[in-house]
């Protein structure tokens, strides 16, 4: 049975936490007639900072960094970690120096010259471990928080770079697709009832589906599959347009219109309705650990505007960088009669 996600993240959370506190208990080195987990005052002094370099933590974390760093409050954001400091350092001196204990003889209390405890005074000489557990609460919350900052703002990035391409898929594509449903219920034609079909389909891909971070594969290969049939409806006999799928998709998931973008390159420059003889071969080859996707076209008048194209192969690279680093290989292959695409990834 498998945990939702939420409870991974606080089974995890709860598991680091355990692990922090008590992991220095067990591995602390101890006197030999010392029994274990002895009550002394430098013990709950020790607990009393883990647990307080814990709290410091997750409210740097979640409140200091999102409310007041990342809103350039400098001034109070310095005061406020100050005043965490101090916390850190007086509080588990002051909890152990409350606790009615009788400490063992192996933890004789260590005095001042003029026999005034030192726990009194608000210091001990393990002090310089809490400033060590300050530093490191401090420094791994603000490195996580910035991490996990920048990954929203690149996810927010990729966000609007889908967007973008949707903005320039269906303007145009849609135009086209009811122009060619239109011509062919002139005719009478019974694709016209199918392309309607294809149409819907790829609407509610692009509309729903589209907006995940990662989609079964088998949904990309139908809504390319759609979007290859209504094209051919479109062309009609002036491209000769030869699609394969070989491989079993079941399972495996996707990064969605990570694909599409080098297909309609295929077809914005590889096809004219006014021409013949132009020739688009697409083949996609799903491997135990990936996809292999080959687009060719042969190089024919262009009818869309060369902008549109170069910013959603751009964006689509961006994203392949971002989304499988180190996990993917694009070649591109161009003379003045073609314009071959390998483009190979590896799927989570």
């Amino acid at each position: 049975m498998f945990l939702p996600l939420r409870w991974k993240y606080i089974a995890n959370h709860f598991f680091l936490i355990c692990l922090f506190i008590f992991l220095p208990i067990l591995v602390s080195t101890r006197p030999p007639d010392e029994p274990f987990l002895t009550l002394t005052r430098p013990f709950i002094r020790d607990i009393s900072g883990d647990i307080i370099s814990l709290m410091i933590f997750y409210f740097n974390y979640y409140v200091l960094i999102p409310a007041v760093y990342l809103r350039k409050k400098t001034l109070l954001y310095i005061v406020s970690l100050l005043l965490c400091f101090l916390a850190m350092m007086v509080w588990p001196t002051l909890i152990s120096s409350v606790v009615p204990l009788h400490l063992t003889q192996a933890h004789p209390i260590i005095t001042h010259p003029k026999s005034q405890p030192l726990y009194q005074l608000g210091f001990l000489p393990g002090s310089l471990h809490h400033v060590y557990l300050f530093m490191i609460a401090i420094f791994f919350s603000f490195l996580i928080r910035t991490r996990e900052n920048l990954d929203e703002i690149k996810a927010e990035k990729l966000k609007a770079e889908i967007a973008s391409l949707k903005s320039q898929i269906n303007p145009h594509f849609l135009f086209n697709t009811l122009n060619t449903i239109y011509t062919l219920s002139l005719k009478n034609d019974p694709r016209a009832s199918e392309a309607i079909v294809q149409l819907s389909g790829i609407m509610r891909y692009a509309i729903t589906d589209a907006n995940d971070a990662m989609i079964l594969l088998q949904k990309e290969i139908e809504y390319i599959t759609n979007y290859v049939e209504l094209q051919k409806a479109r062309l009609g006999n002036t491209a000769n347009v030869l699609f394969q799928c070989e491989g079993n998709a079941n399972g495996k998931r996707i990064a969605p219109l990570i694909l599409i973008t080098y297909i309609e390159n295929a077809f914005k420059h590889g096809a004219n309705p006014d021409m013949e003889g132009c020739l688009i071969k697409i083949v996609l080859q799903i491997k135990e650990i990936g996809i292999l996707l080959q687009v060719f076209n042969s190089k024919a008048k262009r009818v869309t505007p060369a902008d549109l194209t170069a910013i959603g192969m751009s964006n689509t690279k961006h994203r392949l960088d971002h989304i499988y680093p180190d996990k993917y290989k694009l070649e591109i292959d161009e003379d003045e009669k073609k314009y071959l695409i390998n483009l190979s990834i590896q799927l989570q």
